[in-house]
């Protein structure tokens, strides 16, 4: 007797609308939201600093904890891993997210993710167009570390992107 099981996969779309003020702040905010979204991460109070609507409420000492949450939760950690480059899954949208599950509810991608040296369960995974990835990350990252510009009217902190982050899959 042969025993055939078939799998069959299912993708449900869970994304919300989004409306994301035009700053770098708020991207990044939007940005770690997004991180939060997919993974299991509540450490050190980090829901205040998802919230993109009230970006104006941080201060300069808050703004570089932003900034440095960021960096050490850089999309390279989770590349391929709960975020999915794929303008064709993000259809009209600049990113998207969905549930993954098999038959019987079974999970289909990882489990869990090393961040920081510790384990995170995924909740989710986003699918993003390089465009939003630009506009929400890569560009808000490189504005808010340059040198503090003395016209400015906040400081914006100098920070450089920390290499120490790994990723294990488990």
């Amino acid at each position: 007797m042969a025993y055939v099981q078939r799998n069959r996969i299912g993708f449900r779309d869970t994304s919300v609308p989004a409306n994301v003020p035009n700053n770098d702040v708020a991207r990044l905010m939007y940005y770690l939201n997004c991180v939060c979204t997919v993974i299991e991460y509540n450490d050190n109070n980090i829901r205040r600093y998802c919230n993109c609507q009230n970006w104006s409420s941080l201060s300069s000492e808050e703004v570089r904890v932003l900034l440095v949450l960021c960096l050490t939760l850089s999309p390279d950690v989770f590349n391929n891993k709960v975020f999915f480059q794929s303008d064709e899954l993000c259809g009209n949208s600049a990113n998207k997210f969905f549930e993954i599950s098999q038959v019987r509810d079974q999970l289909l991608v990882v489990e869990s993710i090393a961040v920081a040296d510790q384990t995170r369960h995924v909740n989710q995974i986003m699918t993003y167009k390089m465009s939003w990835m630009r506009q929400n990350y890569f560009d808000p990252v490189q504005r808010l570390s340059r040198p503090v510009n003395p016209r400015n009217q906040r400081p914006t902190p100098a920070i450089q992107p920390s290499r120490t982050s790994t990723c294990v899959i488990l």
